[in-house]
């Protein structure tokens, strides 16, 4: 998704508070999908906007540690996302 809680000048995909656009449980499935059915990747890169502000993410992170293959898990955070309300357990969570 493009939400931020920011809006930064030199964002190279324009995120900001003001952008909507999220990843839908549908969509995060198939990323899973595809993931369990690629053993060579062996790191997920998650970025955004904030991706942690996403509905998905939690989900997402906790369903793709499950896959053996997957030895990674990069999160793109821009650490201010650390301070949003709801997110105070985020760093323990990754």
């Amino acid at each position: 998704g493009l939400y931020c809680n920011q809006a930064c000048s030199h964002c190279h995909v324009e995120s900001s508070p003001k952008r909507s656009e999220m990843m839908d449980r549908k969509t995060s499935e198939r990323c899973l999908t595809i993931l369990k059915n690629s053993p060579s990747i062996h790191t997920l890169d998650i970025t955004g906007g904030a991706p942690e502000l996403n509905s998905e993410f939690r989900y997402l992170v906790t369903e793709a540690r499950k896959i053996p293959h997957v030895k990674e898990i990069i999160d793109r955070c821009n650490l201010t996302v650390l301070t949003e309300p709801g997110q105070e357990d985020l760093a323990e969570f990754l």
